[in-house]
C-alpha cells in the first residue's frame, strides 16, 4: 500500500513554501500579510495532520483516517502494542509552549478563538457600540513570515529525521 499521507504531508509543506517565499512584508498591505501568515499556517497544520497519519501508514495501523492529534496516534500504537517513539517526540514538541511545533498550534488556534470585547468605563446610559478587539490572546506581533518560515524550515527538518530513521528500522 503506497503512503497517501507522505504525498500529502509533501504536497501541504509545498504549498507553504510557495507562500511564504519571495515576499516583502513591508511591501504589501496589512490584510494581504494576515492573508498570507494564515494561510500558511493552515497549511502546515494540515500537512501536520497528515504526518501523524503517515507515521500510522508506516507502521500499518488501523483506523488511520481517525487520527487527527498526538493523543490519537498514541492510542493507536497502544492498541496495536507497538511502541510510539516518534509519537511521544510529537507529543513532548506540542507539550512545550516554545518549542516551533507548540507556537505553531497556539497561533493556529488564537484563530478560531473569538475576539474580546475592549473594557471600557462604564456609562450610566451606556449606549454605545462596544469595540471588538481582533487580536487573540496569542502576540500577534511576534508572528510574522520570517517566524511562520521557520516553522515551516523545523517542521520539513523533523519529518525528514524521523523519516530516515523510521527507515533504518
Amino acid at each position: 500500500m503506497p503512503n497517501l499521507s507522505l504525498t500529502r504531508v509533501s504536497q501541504k509543506l509545498a504549498q507553504a513554501k510557495i507562500l511564504l517565499d519571495c515576499v516583502d512584508e513591508a511591501a504589501i498591505t496589512p490584510i494581504h500579510l494576515n492573508s498570507l501568515k494564515e494561510a500558511a499556517t493552515f497549511h502546515l497544520i494540515c500537512a501536520y495532520q497528515h504526518y501523524l497519519r503517515e507515521i500510522a501508514e508506516a507502521y500499518w495501523l488501523k483506523n488511520i483516517i481517525n487520527i487527527r492529534t498526538e493523543t490519537d496516534l498514541i492510542n493507536a500504537f497502544q492498541v496495536a502494542k507497538k511502541q510510539p517513539a516518534e509519537a511521544e517526540e510529537l507529543i513532548a514538541l506540542r507539550n512545550d509552549a516554545n518549542s516551533w511545533l507548540g507556537q505553531l498550534h497556539t497561533y493556529y488556534e488564537s484563530l478560531w478563538m473569538m475576539p474580546s470585547v475592549v473594557a471600557h468605563e462604564p456609562e450610566s446610559d451606556d449606549l454605545l457600540i462596544k469595540t471588538i478587539n481582533l487580536e487573540s490572546s496569542f502576540d500577534m506581533a511576534q508572528v510574522n513570515l520570517a517566524l511562520i518560515s521557520f516553522w515551516h524550515e523545523s517542521f520539513i527538518a523533523l519529518v525528514m529525521r524521523q523519516r530516515e530513521t523510521s527507515a533504518e528500522f
